[in-house]
């Protein structure tokens, strides 16, 4: 995964709203390596104005700053990455018994196999996933998987077919459309200058629940089976976590059931449409209880 700079910025931007939210943006800032002083960096500029301290710990050394920087201050350790969350269980050791009142932790982001998990992360990636950042040192390689962005104007020019003329009939000059004037959140997967998967979905509100009913989902003809489509997948449940809807619904074919259901959809529904013949309401709830989980479905199921 690359992540340019407009990535990190909209990133930070959106992170550092959730950070005034939790009221954040009042402890004193600490950048850990150099991937955490290019955050601090970023957060400055989405507004951060408070005192900010940058620590190199090259080698995971103890940590060389005044006392009087922490004792009894509340602290904001940020990084870019957090792989195994160790750094952070020793950083916040050290800061704890220099006399830190309270420690928090801001990653951009989180492996899912982290024994920590950060107070605040813009985006979770799984345990093999490469990342690399603007300031990271870019391989000559470019990463297999290639990288998720939103659709842009020029993406109107390529090519994309999916095998699927029910699909195939939206052209990617209404995908852009869509995205510009109607509401659609459109995002792809590229690989070496080709579309390899897209998808459209729409912000939904239904009764007092918010939520996501993902539209399209598609992988081109030729790169079936690689995942690209689960890539996807797995950016519309962070975006439902990161700004907190309450549902993700959507349509499936019968061929496509096993695939939302091994990222966490279940079907709710089945309706038949003569251009489709059968089509499986699906659907993911963002609730922690049983009795929550069970007004949203009732809900989606009285209005889908």
């Amino acid at each position: 995964m690359f992540l340019d700079d407009n990535n990190v910025r909209n990133g930070l931007s959106q992170a550092y709203s959730k950070l005034v939210r939790e009221g954040l943006d009042s402890y004193t800032m600490m950048g850990i390596g150099d991937g955490g002083k290019h955050i601090v960096d970023g957060l400055e500029k989405c507004g951060f104005f408070g005192k900010a301290l940058l620590c190199p710990f090259e080698n995971e050394n103890h940590i060389d700053l005044y006392k009087s920087d922490i004792i009894d201050k509340k602290i904001l350790v940020c990084e870019d990455t957090t792989i195994t969350g160790n750094s952070f269980v020793k950083v916040y050791t050290q800061l704890k018994n220099i006399g830190a009142e309270d420690v928090k932790f801001f990653s951009f982001l989180m492996r899912r196999d982290s024994s920590i998990i950060p107070n605040v992360f813009v985006f979770e990636t799984e345990d093999d996933t490469k990342v690399y950042f603007p300031w990271s040192s870019y391989p000559i390689r470019t990463y297999p998987k290639g990288i998720v962005r939103k659709i842009i104007a020029s993406d109107i020019e390529k090519y994309f077919k999916c095998g699927d003329s029910r699909i195939d009939k939206t052209s990617l000059t209404e995908f852009y459309k869509d995205h510009m004037n109607a509401g659609a959140k459109v995002y792809l997967v590229e690989d070496k200058d080709e579309i390899c998967s897209i998808i459209k979905f729409y912000e939904k509100k239904y009764g007092n629940y918010t939520g996501l009913f993902l539209d399209i989902i598609a992988t081109a003809e030729e790169k079936q089976r690689n995942r690209y489509a689960s890539t996807l997948l797995k950016l519309i449940l962070n975006y439902m976590l990161y700004h907190e809807f309450d549902f993700i619904y959507g349509y499936a074919f019968d061929d496509k059931v096993a695939m939302y259901k091994n990222n966490g959809f279940e079907v709710i529904g089945s309706v038949q449409a003569p251009q489709y013949d059968s089509l499986h309401k699906v659907a993911t709830i963002n609730k922690r209880t049983k009795a929550e989980r069970d007004l949203v479905i009732a809900t989606l199921k009285s209005n889908i």
